[in-house]
């Protein structure tokens, strides 16, 4: 019994999650560089820490309140190029995940 798909659906699924960190990384910096935030490249790391892997997000959410929004046209429309890729990694998630679980009860794991 090959199983070869197994390995790639789950390279997809992996695939999502590295470039939907990549995203949230960058989406994060270019909001703190444009509201002023010290250290914006620490608070990109940052927000991709945590124990549900939201938690350093949810934390700069809450702390960037404070800073008024400077984003130019240019940078916003990075931000919406950025948002897009988000989308696309979250899709390929969610189909690597279902794939993988239809894969699991259709061969009896």
């Amino acid at each position: 019994m090959e199983m070869w798909y197994i390995g790639l659906i789950v390279f997809v699924v992996l695939l999502g999650v590295s470039t939907l960190a990549y995203q949230v990384y960058n989406m994060v910096y270019l909001d703190a560089k444009c509201r002023g935030l010290k250290h914006p490249k620490f608070w990109g790391f940052f927000s991709m820490s945590g124990n549900n892997g939201s938690g350093g997000l949810i934390l700069y959410l809450l702390g960037r309140s404070k800073y008024v929004s400077n984003m130019s046209v240019e940078d916003r429309s990075i931000m919406e190029i950025r948002k897009k890729k988000a989308l696309v990694s979250l899709c390929f998630i969610v189909v690597g995940t279902f794939s993988l679980m239809m894969t699991m009860v259709l061969n009896g794991f």
